[in-house]
Parts: C-alpha cells; sequence; structure tokens
C-alpha cells in the first residue's frame, strides 16, 4: 500500500482513538505552543494530543542496472501522540505529567535498479515523559480573572526508546514495512535528564466577545549533549491571541526557537505560525483543529538526517526537529471540581419611565430623586428621558428637576417583584422677559447693513436687522449674553449684554469695514507742532471706546497737512501728529501692537488747498481699518 495513503489512514484512525485531549501539547491550561498564566482552580485535564507532518525528498541511488547515480522521491512522514493529565490545586498552583508515543515512516517508490524500491520504512515507540509546575501570582492579578502573570518549570526524564539497527520485516493494517527502534531520521529520546522553565503573561478583556493573548518566554538545559558543545542551552518564545464567540474560537500562534549552538538550525532563531480553531463545549470536552506553518526559510532547505548508532547529538537536528509544516488534533475533557456557584437572582423591583416636555412631547435629560427614601440618590437621565431604579418595596416619592421647568412629584406604592411605569410631562417656567434693539450701520458711511447678528453658546438662533430700516429687535430671558455682529468684509463685533426682565437695552453696532477709513473730526494741534490741544480729547476719547468696543481691530493712524510749508516738513510734521495720536490711545490702554502711525503730509488731499476751508479739511486725523 502507497505510505501517503497509509498515513492518512493512521492520522483518521489516531483521531477516532483519541478520546481525550491536552489544552496545549503540555498538559496544561493555554493553547498548542504556549501555556496560560492565569490558573482554574481544581480543574483537572486529562488527554492526548496529535500532530504530524510529511513531505517528499529527493534521494539519489546507484543503479544496479547501470551502476550511475539516479534519483526518486521517496515520502518521508512522522506523527507524535502525546499523552498525560494535569491538575490545578488552586488558581496560582497547576502540576502536569505527560509523555508520547512516535512513529517515523519512509516510503521508496518503484525506481528501476534501486535496490530498496517500493519498500516502506517504520518506527515506533515511546519518547521522553516531561514533569511540569507552574505557578502564578493567583491572589493579586488572578482575583480579577481576567490577567495573571507566573513561571512553568519542567524536568524531562529519559523514559523514550533509543535507536537501534535491528531491522525485521513486520506488517499491521496489511501494511508490509520494515522496522527497527528508536525511530529513522528523528530520536525518540534525548537520553538525559533536560530542564527548563518559561515566563508566563496573561490577559483576557472582560468584553462580551472576550480576547485572550497569552506571552511566554522559554529556557531549556541538555544535560547529554557533546562536551565540544560549550553552551548546550535552547531559548524559545510564543504568543498566542484568541477570540471566544461563545464554544467557537478561533485563535492564532506565533512561537520560535534559537539553539545556542550552531549544529541545530546552524544556530538561527527559527519562527513558526499558527492557526487553528477551538470548540468548547458546556460538557468539557473541547475539540482542537489546526495547523503549524514555518516561516523562516533555508537555503538549501532542510532534510531529513538518518539515525546511526554513532549519533552523540540526540536532537532532531534536520528537517525532522523543524518542519515546514504540522497539522494537529485534539479532544480536551477536564472537569471542575470546584464547581461556581449561581446565585439565583431574586425579581427586582423597579421604578422606571420617560420624561417628555409637556408642550412637545420630545424628552428631556432631567434630573430623579426619591424624597424620604433616599437623601443621596439622584439619577440624571440623559437625551432619551427615559430613567429606571431599583427600589425596596413600599410607599415612594418621586421628584423629577430640570432647569427652566417645573418640577413635578408622585407618590407611589410598589410591590416585591413588580416593575411600575412612572411617566412624567414637564411644563417649562413662564419668565418675564427683557427686550434688545439698536441699529447696524457702516461707522465710515453711516449706511445701513445686513450683518448676521447672533449669541454664541445659545441655541437663539442667527438673524438679521430689518433691510429697510437697519433696525434689529430681540426678546430674551434675563441673564448675560454675549452679542456677535458679522459681516464679510468687515470685523467681527463683540458685546457683552445683560438682559432685565421687562426692560429694552438698546445697543447700536456700528461696524468697521475692512480696509476702510474713519475721520475724526475736531483733533487740533498746536500750529506746526504736534501737541495735542486739549479741546480734542473728548473726540480722542470716543476714538478709545471705538477700540474698546472692538478688541480685535488693528489700525493705522494716518496724519496729512495741508500744502503750507515744504513738502518735507510737512511729511515729518504729519508723521509726529500720528504718534501723538497713537501715544495717547496707548496711554489710554490699547495694546501698541494693535497701533500703526503714519504720516502722508500734503500728498493726499481730500479738499482745495487755495482755500482756507480747503486746508481746514485737509489737515486731518484718519483711521484705516487693517483688519482683525
Amino acid at each position: 500500500m502507497n505510505l501517503k495513503k497509509s498515513f492518512f489512514i493512521f492520522l483518521f484512525l489516531i483521531s477516532a482513538l483519541s478520546i481525550f485531549s491536552a489544552p496545549s501539547s503540555q498538559i496544561s491550561s493555554g493553547y498548542i505552543h504556549s501555556l496560560d498564566a492565569i490558573i482554574k482552580e481544581q480543574r483537572l485535564n486529562l488527554g492526548f494530543h496529535f500532530y504530524g507532518s510529511s513531505r517528499d525528498f529527493q534521494i539519489p541511488y546507484i543503479s544496479t542496472i547501470d551502476g550511475d547515480t539516479h534519483y526518486s522521491f521517496d515520502t518521508y512522514a512522522f506523527a507524535t501522540i502525546m499523552y498525560g493529565l494535569g491538575y490545578s490545586f488552586t488558581n496560582w498552583l497547576e502540576v502536569n505529567i505527560y509523555s508520547n508515543t512516535n512513529i517515523d515512516a519512509i516510503d521508496t517508490p518503484e525506481a528501476p535498479g534501486r535496490v530498496d524500491e517500493n519498500t516502506n520504512y517504520a518506527s515506533y515507540g515511546f519518547g521522553d515523559t516531561e514533569i511540569g509546575l507552574k505557578l502564578t501570582t493567583g491572589g493579586i492579578f488572578g482575583a480579577t480573572k481576567n490577567a495573571d502573570f507566573g513561571v512553568y518549570g519542567f524536568y524531562r526524564l529519559a523514559t523514550g526508546d533509543m535507536y537501534d539497527t535491528l531491522k525485521d520485516n513486520t506488517s499491521s493494517f496489511s501494511i508490509d514495512y520494515v522496522k527497527n527502534h528508536g525511530g529513522i531520521f528523528r530520536h525518540f529520546t534525548n537520553n538525559s535528564q533536560d530542564f527548563g522553565v518559561k515566563l508566563l503573561i496573561s490577559f483576557v478583556t472582560s468584553t462580551q466577545v472576550p480576547l485572550s493573548i497569552n506571552l511566554n518566554g522559554g529556557y531549556t538545559k541538555f544535560n547529554n549533549l557533546p562536551s565540544s558543545i560549550s553552551n548546550p542551552v535552547m531559548f524559545d518564545y510564543s504568543g498566542s491571541f484568541s477570540i471566544k464567540f461563545g464554544s467557537f474560537v478561533p485563535f492564532f500562534e506565533v512561537y520560535g526557537n534559537k539553539y545556542m549552538f550552531d549544529t541545530i538550525n546552524d544556530g538561527r532563531l527559527t519562527h513558526n505560525l499558527t492557526g487553528g480553531v477551538r470548540f468548547d463545549t458546556p460538557i468539557g470536552l473541547v475539540i482542537d483543529l489546526g495547523a503549524d506553518y514555518r516561516i523562516s526559510k533555508f537555503v538549501p532547505d532542510l532534510k531529513p538526517t538518518l539515525n546511526t548508532t554513532s549519533d552523540t547529538l540526540l536532537i532532531n537536528d534536520g528537517w525532522e526537529g523543524t518542519p515546514d509544516w504540522k497539522v494537529f488534533f485534539g479532544l480536551t475533557y477536564y472537569y471542575d471540581f470546584k464547581q461556581e456557584v449561581v446565585k439565583k437572582e431574586e425579581p427586582k423591583t423597579l421604578i422606571t419611565g420617560k420624561i417628555i416636555d409637556g408642550e412637545s412631547g420630545k424628552p428631556l435629560s432631567a434630573i430623579v430623586t426619591l424624597p424620604g427614601y433616599s437623601e443621596t440618590l439622584q439619577i440624571v437621565t440623559d437625551s432619551t428621558g427615559l430613567y429606571s431604579i431599583d427600589v425596596n418595596p413600599g410607599s415612594i416619592r418621586i421628584k423629577v428637576e430640570r432647569e427652566g421647568y417645573k418640577w413635578q412629584e408622585k407618590g407611589i406604592i410598589i410591590e416585591k417583584g413588580q416593575t411600575k411605569i412612572v411617566d412624567f410631562a414637564l411644563n417649562k417656567k413662564v419668565v418675564a422677559q427683557g427686550i434688545i434693539t439698536g441699529w447696524v450701520k457702516d461707522k465710515s458711511s453711516g449706511e445701513n447693513i445686513q450683518a448676521k447678528l447672533s449669541f454664541p453658546q445659545t441655541d437663539i438662533p442667527t438673524f438679521t436687522p430689518d433691510p429697510q430700516t437697519g433696525v434689529y429687535r430681540m426678546s430674551l430671558n434675563p441673564g448675560t449674553y454675549t452679542l456677535a455682529a458679522t459681516l464679510d468684509g468687515y470685523v467681527t463685533y463683540v458685546q457683552p449684554v445683560v438682559i432685565e426682565a421687562d426692560k429694552t437695552l438698546i445697543l447700536n453696532i456700528e461696524m468697521l469695514k475692512k480696509g476702510g477709513k474713519i475721520t475724526l473730526r475736531g483733533i487740533n494741534f498746536e500750529s506746526g507742532k504736534a501737541t495735542i490741544l486739549p479741546e480734542s480729547y473728548p473726540v480722542l476719547d470716543e476714538a478709545v471706546k471705538l477700540l474698546n468696543d472692538n478688541p480685535k481691530v488693528r489700525i493705522e493712524v494716518q496724519g496729512h497737512t495741508d500744502s503750507v510749508g515744504s513738502d518735507n516738513s510737512n511729511l515729518l510734521l504729519s508723521q509726529a501728529r500720528a504718534e501723538a495720536v497713537r501715544n495717547y490711545l496707548i496711554l489710554k490702554g490699547i495694546d501698541p501692537a494693535r497701533i500703526v502711525a503714519k504720516g502722508f503730509g500734503e500728498l493726499m488731499p481730500i479738499a482745495d488747498n487755495a482755500t482756507k476751508e480747503g486746508r481746514a479739511k485737509n489737515r486731518r486725523i484718519e483711521f484705516l481699518i487693517l483688519g482683525e
């Protein structure tokens, strides 16, 4: 019979005979290659765990026909069954013991001139036994049942069959094969007492669909290696990620190892990926299915290493130690001696209901209290207006309050286990309002403008003045507001206002156009000097008020003269007068960064310098609105 068919028949038979399986390959809580640091107290694990792999390799042989070297493809296959038990005494202590049985097989094809063509080779026997001890923090993080860390130590006993060359012909399941003990290309035993330790970290979320993460890092010391190997140790790592959808648990693992001597895998750190699913049934039976894939590549690729009687390195060091893939199957049975006591919940005594606006019927967020029942109980409903309160049976008063609404109170009598629905429809308080009114104009031209008026941080909608008169009017509840006026091309106007009940506030708004000019009439200086005359102070104080009313606006103070005198003297005089106005504004508390002074002399007249009246108009101070 062809070995490939035989091998898969073997997998089927092993699967059918595997009545129990382990949560992990070490028969300790966890997944295939990673151990769990969260221990279930007083749990017994019993089981078998199976994995296997096969591959065709090109093998050279000397033909008995022509004496030349030829090649054929031999099928190499192996399988391992691990069995044992584990028990957790507490939520911080778990012990386990497991061993294994192995089978190696080679199938040679029909190859003319090959001495052993169409021959099956097989070796099966016991492997080594491992005893493990897991310790975690238990009472610290384990008490939360969703996180913990700890250590796992193990000691390996040499109980496996040693390799020998004695071969005999036998048959099983109608398959003829040549048999020997201790393995063909694998070593069923290290023939030593090895030991090691792993660090464990685990975390499980408390979500409706729990996510689980395990992280392991390990160290193994080999005690029966040749003296030429100065550092006979191996480091390994593993990590798993799983999602629990009820009884269906898909999981992924990454694991690898590095031997600290180049005899195995050239001393490289190898990496492997595992994917599988677990079916965790309510009766304690768990089914595991999945496969491994070697991520690390070798050039040339790894090939099997046949055993010899002269082997001193009893560690699987070829393809058999790091196959490119493996499949695994398992059935887990566990029993919890300490059963969790689930307390039967008594029916709740519940008051529930909805709070709405009595006029619009829309839900309201409000405060619900129980006067006389609890002085500290206070529930704030969300935007849906729904509330629910667990109470003791008896007579209870329910009070509902919301700012701007009249409060309501209702009394009920509720019995044990009863649910009563108590709804509330709140009515708004009637508040005497105040009025704000005025007009909105361009500061320079005095024309009405259609600015957008708003009260920021309120739910009052934006509005505009009357397009014919430029007058606005709004009724508001008493309180302090901020009035904002905006229009493209203008500096935003912002002003705090206080509204009083049954009173009218008149607030006229003059907006500054960006790039526009304001001529300050009535600012006089000593003749030929930059000294401001006292009668000009009221006009300048109005300018200060304008800047305070528009705290973000920046201006350019422009000085102008008539044509009397030289061009240079007039330019200097206009600059000095602009600086004098700027200094006055700064003295009154205006930020210097908001004001620029610039003189233009007689270059920008607005009237005829040939007349006395014209020259008076040309001697002026203007504000150019630069922006915000």
